[in-house]
């Protein structure tokens, strides 16, 4: 589906999810990597990655997938670097929000 319209409402669930994966990877980082809780993650930001590319949010679809890939690092490559993880996992929380808000913005629905 070409980049276009997309539900309020829809729009409203990615939202909710976004914010799921917020709460999923910090989470992550304050368990020590726990193999549930990352998988988890890995799954949520996967499942957006294909929501998002399906209503044509490649953007928003290209923030989740880097989630995603950090989220199935092996957790002796996370634990040395979890610091760089939280802070990278921030940043593109904010910046999925902010996209996530453009498309809203554009009068979508």
């Amino acid at each position: 589906m070409a980049e276009g319209k997309v539900s309020a409402a829809y729009l409203q669930l990615i939202a909710v999810a976004l914010s799921e994966l917020r709460r999923d990877t910090l989470l992550l980082v304050d368990s020590g990597w726990a193999e549930p809780v990352r998988r988890r993650a890995h799954e949520l930001a996967s499942t957006l990655v294909e929501a998002c590319d399906r209503r044509g949010m490649k953007d928003v679809a290209a923030h989740c997938r880097s989630v995603a890939n950090l989220a199935r690092l092996p957790k002796m490559e996370a634990l040395p670097i979890e610091s760089a993880l939280r802070e990278k996992f921030e940043a593109l929380h904010r910046e999925t929000e902010k996209l996530l808000a453009v498309h809203a913005k554009r009068g979508i629905g």
